[in-house]
């Protein structure tokens, strides 16, 4: 009789624990990356900046003469090294096009400090700072800034916009619209019970992230940015739900643009050329 009882408790106790100890594996991301190869003829500027609460960001300002507008530029969750290169691949198309950059690594990401990521709950604070930073140079005092974030990073430039108010555009590609719905992708992705394992680990994310955490989300924030925003979607992204980036711009204030591609999440590494033009086309328009 016992057994019945206490089988069911003894099954519970041993999914949260594992679940607590996979997501926090997720958060801890610290690694070295290897520094891609650059131009030649790119100027760079080194430079690691402090967020409000006292994490060290690692930063590569890359300036242009009389750039049209500069765009700091957010990663996604890092776990290869070439995500870091794409970065750069996209600072480099937007030189060419008259646009300074600014890239920064995110928290535990690299160069930069901090002992975890928090998806976003946080990270908005380093494009606080990178933005404050860019405005410092005189070249820069009358310029455009705004952020041009993937998945993750796209979330957090429209947090960042959300709470400081600061930055002049958006351009997000394949967000997720909620930790909800990020979680429940994933956990169906590794082809679990959903039904059991998406209250669990937003149990487990409360102590992880914050008892707030679900405050800090795409479909929320969206709502409070009142500049143009351009949203990117995946049809057959195999991250988060393909529907996510469509539901933030639906929430999104106008000026807006949508573009749904027919790739994998991997947007401008599985369509480049079309990234490029649709991004340069969105900046001629509004920047």
């Amino acid at each position: 009789m016992y057994l019945i009882i206490i089988l069911p408790i003894l099954c519970i106790i041993g999914i949260f624990i594992y679940t607590w100890y996979e997501f926090h594996s997720k958060l801890k991301l610290h690694r070295d990356l290897k520094n891609p190869k650059l131009s030649k003829d790119l100027k760079l500027i080194k430079k690691y900046l402090k967020t409000s609460d006292g994490i060290r960001i690692a930063s590569w300002y890359m300036p242009v003469k009389n750039s049209k507008a500069v765009l700091i530029l957010v990663d996604g969750y890092k776990e290869l090294n070439e995500d870091k290169i794409r970065m750069f691949d996209h600072a480099e198309y937007l030189r060419k096009a008259g646009y300074s950059t600014l890239l920064i690594d995110l928290r535990t990401f690299d160069k930069s400090g901090g002992n975890k990521i928090t998806f976003g709950v946080n990270e908005w604070k380093e494009v606080e700072s990178a933005y404050d930073y860019i405005r410092s140079f005189a070249e820069n005092r009358d310029k455009k800034i705004g952020f041009l974030g993937i998945s993750m990073g796209g979330v957090i430039s429209i947090i960042a916009r959300a709470i400081t108010g600061k930055g002049d555009f958006v351009i997000a590609s394949t967000p997720y619209e909620s930790f909800k719905s990020l979680f429940d992708f994933q956990i169906r992705k590794r082809e679990l019970p959903s039904f059991l394992f998406l209250p669990i680990l937003r149990i487990v994310a409360l102590f992880e992230l914050g008892f707030n955490y679900e405050h800090y989300t795409a479909i929320n924030m969206v709502k409070k940015v009142r500049v143009p925003i351009f949203i990117v979607s995946a049809k057959h992204d195999q991250v988060v739900n393909s529907n996510d980036a469509k539901q933030v711009y639906e929430s999104a204030n106008s000026p807006k643009e949508y573009w749904q591609t027919n790739t994998s999440h991997g947007v401008f590494k599985n369509n480049p050329e079309e990234f490029k033009k649709i991004t340069l086309n969105f900046l001629a328009k509004y920047v």
